[in-house]
């Protein structure tokens, strides 16, 4: 148990995002580009199919294409954690079993949430997933997003019960007495890194932001974990575009494509509708804020 534990990376782990062509098609060569970059900047790892992946807006032939890309992209340079998005726990279940065989180096699941699950049988579902692989499991907690509340005890009751639940990611505010309440687990702060220094002083293994913002991120986790207080002068110093982009996950995501683009990342910052659009205000503030970023 404690082997599967260990194995689950440690530092920036850049949530991609999907790379769509300037017709809402799949453009590979700018996600191998976006890997490739997150890896040079100083990724831990990479992460697929969070929300700031979109992934609510592929479908299902498209999801199994871009694991296995991502898979072959990393090339085993780092760790990749595939998320397991399914409601229905036996979609969930065969969706795990495919991303493991593909190669994944741990699951990350996001509990279901449409129409309001018991815990009981979100729990079940967790624990079916996570049965049904030896590799690594995270469990994602974003009660913002979903409207789903959680109690820390019920992670802890399955991380007891299920030797492959190795972790959480926290998309919650506040963010810190959450990841306190996580004893004996690997915790990963999330919702764009708004709270890492807090976070990184609580013990969090991690920090899962969005990808263009990769090596600023490694920076400041480097800085964090040194002696002195410089950690928290650059994380101060990305505060103002970090809460610019997170005003809401589909304008974080819009922000997060521009800056991809900008980077020579991205050939478009196309996001499937319905999405956010920055007016020109918006798009000259992206700018710059991130003018000495990127």
């Amino acid at each position: 148990m404690n082997s599967l534990r260990h194995g689950l990376p440690d530092g920036i782990i850049p949530i991609l995002a999907t790379a769509f062509d300037s017709s809402g098609r799949l453009d590979q060569s700018s996600f191998v580009r976006q890997v490739n970059a997150c890896i040079d900047d100083g990724a831990g790892a990479v992460a697929m199919f969070g929300l700031a992946s979109e992934y609510y807006k592929l479908s299902d032939s498209e999801r199994g294409h871009l694991a296995r890309v991502t898979v072959e992209a990393a090339r085993g340079r780092v760790p990749v954690i595939l998320s397991v998005t399914p409601h229905a726990r036996e979609l969930a279940v065969e969706e795990a079993r495919r991303f493991a065989a593909l190669g994944a180096s741990a699951l990350m699941i996001m509990p279901p949430f449409f129409l309001g699950p018991s815990e009981q049988a979100i729990m079940s579902h967790v624990a079916s997933v996570a049965e049904a692989v030896s590799i690594p499991v995270v469990v994602q907690y974003a009660p913002l997003q979903t409207g789903r509340s959680i109690d820390p005890e019920t992670f802890i009751q399955l991380a007891a019960q299920h030797g492959n639940i190795a972790g959480v990611k926290v998309d919650t505010v506040p963010t810190g007495p959450y990841l306190a309440a996580l004893p004996g687990l690997r915790t990963y702060v999330g919702y764009l890194g708004l709270h890492l220094p807090e976070a990184v002083e609580r013990g969090a293994a991690g920090c899962m932001p969005s990808a263009s913002l990769t090596r600023s991120f490694v920076h400041c986790w480097s800085e964090l974990h040194a002696t002195g207080g410089q950690g928290r002068r650059t994380h101060a110093s990305l505060l103002p575009v970090l809460n610019f982009m997170m005003q809401n996950v589909e304008f974080m995501i819009a922000c997060e494509k521009r800056l991809l683009v900008r980077r020579g990342i991205f050939d478009a910052a196309y996001c499937r509708a319905p999405h956010a659009t920055l007016d020109d205000v918006q798009a000259r503030e992206l700018d710059q804020y991130t003018e000495v970023l990127l």
